[in-house]
């Protein structure tokens, strides 16, 4: 039973930190909004295109992966900082612990 709520909670906090990334990040989210939007279209085309349209279909998916493998990254990435954060103001290390927010800063801006 431990071990199951030990993997929610983990689904959980993976999750939310996806989903944070996504908002800080607002130009992979369009990106992943157009791409799924140009597959829709493919995928509506009455042509084939000598297999052009299948290919150009791939290509969409692969990115569209990329961008989502982008995402965990960079949530994965923040997370980490944010808790070595958050140890260092519980250890009294203020200085430590404003350099860290600066990193999580500089983090969601590039």
């Amino acid at each position: 039973m431990r071990r199951l709520a030990l993997v929610v909670v983990t689904g959980l906090v993976f999750a939310v930190g996806v989903a944070r990334a996504q908002e800080q990040h607002p130009q992979m989210e369009e990106a992943k909004k157009d791409l799924q939007a140009a597959k829709t279209s493919l995928q509506a085309a009455d042509h084939d295109y000598g297999g052009h349209r299948k290919q150009a279909i791939e290509a969409i998916d692969r990115a569209l992966g990329q961008i989502n493998q982008g995402l965990q990254t960079v949530a994965k990435k923040e997370n980490k900082v944010e808790h070595k954060e958050q140890k260092a103001e519980k250890k009294g290390n203020e200085k430590k612990a404003e350099n860290l927010k600066e990193k999580v800063q500089q983090m969601q801006t590039h």
